[in-house]
């Protein structure tokens, strides 16, 4: 489920969670819903929602004494939104599934910005152990997530449609997105091969001819 749609569903107002109805889906084709909610547009928690044992996870990053209270109050929110669905769409998927709130042991986080990064590695550990309940062992040190977000940059690079030897690694086109000059500069990361157009790394003449006459690194690189 996506992000926006599990926000409403969790904070938003009846008139706005009717237009999240996803009446085109049959969740009993479903075992589990996993999603990301923003918080306040600078903190993401983890939903976890396994309808085998009829259990929702509401998890935050964050060392958070509130969890269980904030699953239980996200669970009837769910409860409420399939029953609605039941009501205006006559749907009746997952109506009877009597989600009650639930708290995972996992990590917490170190700092104020791995947050995304900590979302990510739970959902992985949920998928991984599904549908028992994950083992959430990873690391939150500030050299662990750093090497976190380079290995999922890696992995969303890697699987992207672009050619990697003719397009940006930063705009992934061959040409900048925004107008400019007919001829485009460009770099090649020493480290990882990667190409960049100049305009989309913001780099002035001045500091292109200095990168290119040493060894330069992206920010991917060097995170």
């Amino acid at each position: 489920m996506n992000h926006y749609t599990s926000g409403v569903i969790l904070y938003g107002e009846r008139e706005l969670i009717r237009r999240q109805s996803l009446s085109k889906v049959n969740f009993d084709n479903y075992r589990a819903i996993l999603s990301f909610v923003n918080i306040g547009n600078v903190h993401w928690k983890f939903l976890y929602i396994n309808a085998d044992d009829s259990c929702l996870y509401l998890v935050d990053p964050s060392r958070n004494s509130l969890e269980q209270e904030e699953s239980d109050r996200a669970a009837k929110r769910f409860r409420e939104y399939f029953k609605m669905r039941r009501t205006c769409y006559n749907k009746t998927d997952w109506v009877n599934v009597r989600l009650q709130g639930g708290v995972l042991t996992h990590p917490f986080q170190r700092d104020g910005s791995s947050c995304g990064v900590m979302v990510i590695m739970m959902a992985k550990a949920v998928m991984e152990a599904f549908p028992n309940k994950p083992e959430m062992t990873f690391l939150t040190t500030k050299k662990e997530m750093a090497l976190a977000r380079r290995t999922f940059a890696q992995t969303i690079l890697e699987a992207s449609v672009f050619d990697s030897d003719t397009n940006c690694a930063m705009c992934a086109t061959a040409k900048p997105p925004n107008p400019g000059p007919s001829i485009t500069d460009w770099i090649q990361c020493d480290n990882c091969n990667c190409w960049f157009h100049s305009e989309c790394l913001d780099m002035t003449n001045e500091q292109l001819s200095s990168a290119q006459k040493t060894e330069w690194k992206c920010v991917l690189c060097v995170t």
